[in-house]
Protein backbone atom coordinates (compact mmCIF):
# COMPACT_ATOMS: atom_id res chain seq x y z
CA UNK A 1 0.00 0.00 0.00
CA UNK A 2 2.61 2.48 0.57
CA UNK A 3 4.55 1.38 -2.74
CA UNK A 4 1.14 2.46 -4.84
CA UNK A 5 0.68 5.46 -2.39
CA UNK A 6 4.70 6.21 -3.21
CA UNK A 7 3.91 5.60 -7.15
CA UNK A 8 0.94 8.10 -6.72
CA UNK A 9 2.99 10.93 -5.35
CA UNK A 10 5.80 10.66 -7.95
CA UNK A 11 3.73 10.62 -10.65
CA UNK A 12 1.70 13.56 -8.91
CA UNK A 13 4.71 15.35 -8.54
CA UNK A 14 6.22 15.05 -12.10
CA UNK A 15 2.47 16.13 -13.53
CA UNK A 16 2.83 19.41 -11.34
CA UNK A 17 6.36 19.83 -12.28
CA UNK A 18 5.61 19.44 -15.90
CA UNK A 19 2.93 22.10 -15.47
CA UNK A 20 5.34 24.46 -13.79
CA UNK A 21 7.65 24.43 -16.43
CA UNK A 22 5.11 24.35 -19.24
CA UNK A 23 3.72 28.18 -17.77
CA UNK A 24 7.26 29.29 -17.30
CA UNK A 25 8.20 30.51 -20.54
CA UNK A 26 10.60 29.50 -23.63
CA UNK A 27 13.81 29.08 -21.59
CA UNK A 28 12.86 27.67 -19.47
CA UNK A 29 11.11 24.53 -21.51
CA UNK A 30 14.49 24.77 -23.61
CA UNK A 31 16.45 23.57 -20.50
CA UNK A 32 14.18 21.15 -19.36
CA UNK A 33 14.49 19.39 -23.19
CA UNK A 34 18.20 19.52 -22.84
CA UNK A 35 18.29 18.07 -19.35
CA UNK A 36 15.89 15.35 -20.45
CA UNK A 37 17.80 14.69 -23.78
CA UNK A 38 20.91 14.32 -21.61
CA UNK A 39 19.39 12.31 -19.16
CA UNK A 40 18.06 9.64 -21.64
CA UNK A 41 21.56 9.60 -23.61
CA UNK A 42 23.57 9.01 -20.20
CA UNK A 43 21.53 6.75 -18.76
CA UNK A 44 19.16 5.11 -21.33
CA UNK A 45 20.48 1.50 -20.78
CA UNK A 46 20.25 1.97 -16.48
CA UNK A 47 16.73 3.22 -16.57
CA UNK A 48 13.78 1.33 -15.93
CA UNK A 49 11.71 1.62 -19.45
CA UNK A 50 8.28 2.73 -17.18
CA UNK A 51 10.68 5.53 -16.66
CA UNK A 52 12.32 6.03 -20.10
CA UNK A 53 8.89 5.58 -21.38
CA UNK A 54 7.68 8.62 -19.14
CA UNK A 55 10.65 10.92 -19.90
CA UNK A 56 10.20 10.68 -23.59
CA UNK A 57 6.41 11.58 -23.32
CA UNK A 58 7.43 14.74 -21.45
CA UNK A 59 10.30 14.98 -23.79
CA UNK A 60 7.61 15.14 -27.14
CA UNK A 61 4.98 17.31 -24.80
CA UNK A 62 7.68 20.09 -24.09
CA UNK A 63 8.91 19.98 -27.51
CA UNK A 64 5.48 20.63 -29.06
CA UNK A 65 5.07 23.10 -26.21
CA UNK A 66 8.25 24.85 -27.00
CA UNK A 67 6.98 24.87 -30.67
CA UNK A 68 3.42 26.61 -29.84
CA UNK A 69 5.38 29.07 -27.35
CA UNK A 70 7.81 30.27 -30.51
CA UNK A 71 4.64 30.58 -32.97
CA UNK A 72 3.05 32.70 -30.11
CA UNK A 73 5.68 34.57 -29.93
CA UNK A 74 5.64 35.23 -33.84
CA UNK A 75 2.52 35.97 -33.94
CA UNK A 76 2.64 38.52 -31.44
CA UNK A 77 5.79 39.82 -32.76
CA UNK A 78 4.61 40.28 -36.56
CA UNK A 79 0.99 41.81 -35.29
CA UNK A 80 3.39 44.60 -33.36
CA UNK A 81 5.34 45.13 -36.38
CA UNK A 82 2.45 45.58 -39.16
CA UNK A 83 -0.34 46.52 -37.20
CA UNK A 84 -0.16 50.09 -38.54
CA UNK A 85 0.81 49.32 -42.26
CA UNK A 86 -1.95 46.71 -42.30
CA UNK A 87 -4.96 49.37 -40.74
CA UNK A 88 -4.26 51.60 -43.64
CA UNK A 89 -4.30 48.95 -46.28
CA UNK A 90 -7.39 48.10 -45.25
CA UNK A 91 -8.53 51.58 -44.96
CA UNK A 92 -7.52 52.46 -48.22
CA UNK A 93 -9.44 49.29 -49.57
CA UNK A 94 -12.28 50.19 -47.88
CA UNK A 95 -12.57 54.00 -49.49
CA UNK A 96 -11.60 52.26 -53.02
CA UNK A 97 -14.53 49.44 -52.37
CA UNK A 98 -17.02 52.44 -51.27
CA UNK A 99 -16.18 54.76 -54.09
CA UNK A 100 -16.17 51.97 -56.65
CA UNK A 101 -19.67 50.75 -55.20
CA UNK A 102 -21.24 54.32 -54.99
CA UNK A 103 -20.45 54.55 -58.87
CA UNK A 104 -21.90 51.04 -59.70
CA UNK A 105 -25.08 52.00 -57.76
CA UNK A 106 -25.26 55.62 -59.68
CA UNK A 107 -24.87 53.28 -62.78
CA UNK A 108 -27.63 52.53 -65.32
CA UNK A 109 -25.42 50.20 -67.19
CA UNK A 110 -23.62 46.68 -66.11
CA UNK A 111 -20.49 48.21 -66.40
CA UNK A 112 -18.22 44.69 -66.47
CA UNK A 113 -15.25 46.55 -66.18
CA UNK A 114 -16.45 48.52 -63.24
CA UNK A 115 -17.77 44.98 -61.85
CA UNK A 116 -14.35 43.76 -62.28
CA UNK A 117 -12.94 46.41 -60.25
CA UNK A 118 -14.99 45.91 -57.70
CA UNK A 119 -14.59 42.23 -57.00
CA UNK A 120 -10.50 43.36 -56.74
CA UNK A 121 -11.13 45.62 -54.01
CA UNK A 122 -13.17 42.53 -51.77
CA UNK A 123 -10.27 40.35 -52.88
CA UNK A 124 -7.95 43.19 -51.33
CA UNK A 125 -10.30 43.57 -48.40
CA UNK A 126 -10.15 40.03 -47.55
CA UNK A 127 -6.20 39.95 -48.06
CA UNK A 128 -5.55 42.30 -45.73
CA UNK A 129 -7.82 40.56 -43.11
CA UNK A 130 -7.32 36.92 -43.72
CA UNK A 131 -3.32 37.37 -44.63
CA UNK A 132 -1.71 34.63 -41.75
CA UNK A 133 0.03 35.74 -38.45
CA UNK A 134 3.19 34.02 -38.76
CA UNK A 135 4.39 35.66 -42.03
CA UNK A 136 6.09 38.76 -42.61
CA UNK A 137 2.94 40.90 -43.87
CA UNK A 138 3.50 42.27 -47.93
CA UNK A 139 1.82 44.96 -48.72
CA UNK A 140 -1.17 45.44 -51.10
CA UNK A 141 0.29 48.88 -51.99
CA UNK A 142 3.99 49.32 -51.25
CA UNK A 143 5.68 52.41 -51.58
CA UNK A 144 7.91 53.27 -54.77
CA UNK A 145 11.09 53.64 -53.53
CA UNK A 146 13.16 52.26 -55.74
CA UNK A 147 14.88 48.56 -54.29
CA UNK A 148 18.68 48.12 -54.22
CA UNK A 149 16.97 43.92 -54.20
CA UNK A 150 15.76 43.79 -57.81
CA UNK A 151 15.64 39.78 -57.59
CA UNK A 152 13.56 39.94 -54.23
CA UNK A 153 11.49 42.55 -54.79
CA UNK A 154 10.50 40.51 -58.26
CA UNK A 155 9.90 36.76 -55.39
CA UNK A 156 7.85 39.53 -53.13
CA UNK A 157 5.39 40.24 -55.79
CA UNK A 158 5.32 36.82 -57.37
CA UNK A 159 4.37 35.53 -53.37
CA UNK A 160 1.86 38.22 -52.83
CA UNK A 161 0.04 37.82 -56.70
CA UNK A 162 0.00 33.69 -55.14
CA UNK A 163 -1.64 34.90 -51.65
CA UNK A 164 -4.30 37.33 -53.95
CA UNK A 165 -5.19 34.35 -56.14
CA UNK A 166 -5.74 31.77 -52.99
CA UNK A 167 -7.77 34.51 -51.70
CA UNK A 168 -9.64 34.77 -54.76
CA UNK A 169 -10.60 31.07 -54.93
CA UNK A 170 -11.31 31.13 -50.95
CA UNK A 171 -13.76 33.91 -51.44
CA UNK A 172 -15.60 32.51 -54.41
CA UNK A 173 -15.57 28.85 -52.25
CA UNK A 174 -17.06 30.86 -49.02
CA UNK A 175 -14.02 29.24 -47.47
CA UNK A 176 -12.23 32.35 -45.98
CA UNK A 177 -11.51 32.46 -41.68
CA UNK A 178 -13.14 36.39 -42.40
CA UNK A 179 -15.49 36.09 -45.13
CA UNK A 180 -15.64 39.73 -46.83
CA UNK A 181 -19.47 40.08 -45.40
CA UNK A 182 -17.65 39.61 -42.00
CA UNK A 183 -15.16 42.45 -42.86
CA UNK A 184 -17.97 44.48 -43.70
CA UNK A 185 -19.50 44.04 -40.07
CA UNK A 186 -15.66 44.80 -38.45
CA UNK A 187 -14.72 41.01 -37.65
CA UNK A 188 -11.36 39.32 -37.71
CA UNK A 189 -9.27 36.45 -37.27
CA UNK A 190 -10.15 34.58 -33.92
CA UNK A 191 -6.84 34.10 -31.49
CA UNK A 192 -7.21 30.24 -32.55
CA UNK A 193 -6.67 31.15 -36.33
CA UNK A 194 -3.47 32.15 -38.29
CA UNK A 195 -5.10 32.99 -41.35
CA UNK A 196 -4.21 31.57 -44.85
CA UNK A 197 -1.59 28.81 -45.35
CA UNK A 198 0.22 29.16 -48.81
CA UNK A 199 1.53 25.86 -50.34
CA UNK A 200 1.23 24.00 -53.03
CA UNK A 201 -0.78 21.77 -51.64
CA UNK A 202 -3.13 24.33 -50.87
CA UNK A 203 -3.18 25.52 -53.93
CA UNK A 204 -3.67 22.00 -55.75
CA UNK A 205 -6.65 21.81 -53.37
CA UNK A 206 -8.41 25.38 -54.19
CA UNK A 207 -11.01 25.66 -56.96
CA UNK A 208 -11.60 28.67 -58.69
CA UNK A 209 -15.57 29.40 -58.91
CA UNK A 210 -17.28 32.27 -60.45
CA UNK A 211 -18.70 34.69 -57.99
CA UNK A 212 -22.66 35.59 -57.86
CA UNK A 213 -22.75 38.40 -55.83
CA UNK A 214 -24.51 40.95 -57.32
CA UNK A 215 -22.40 44.19 -55.57
CA UNK A 216 -25.22 46.51 -56.63
CA UNK A 217 -27.57 45.27 -54.41
CA UNK A 218 -25.14 46.01 -51.42
CA UNK A 219 -25.38 48.87 -49.58
CA UNK A 220 -22.28 51.42 -49.09
CA UNK A 221 -19.73 50.43 -45.83
CA UNK A 222 -20.14 52.17 -42.86
CA UNK A 223 -17.26 53.04 -40.34
CA UNK A 224 -14.42 54.02 -42.52
CA UNK A 225 -12.82 55.71 -39.57
CA UNK A 226 -13.05 52.85 -37.46
CA UNK A 227 -10.56 52.62 -33.96
CA UNK A 228 -7.38 50.86 -34.62
CA UNK A 229 -8.04 47.61 -33.19
CA UNK A 230 -8.79 45.17 -35.69
CA UNK A 231 -5.44 43.21 -35.12
CA UNK A 232 -4.12 41.16 -32.39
Amino acid sequence: MAKIQGKRNRALGSSLEMSQIMDAGANKIKRRIRDLERLLEKKKDILPSTVIIEKERNLQALRLELQNNELKNKIKANAKKYHMVRFFEKKKALRKYNKLLKKANESDSDDKDLQAQLRATKVELCYVINFPKTEKYIALYPNDTPSTDPKGVKLTNIRREKFLKLVAERMDANALDVSFKDILMGKKLDEDSVGLTLSDKSDNKSESHTSSTNDKNESAVEGEDEEDDFFE
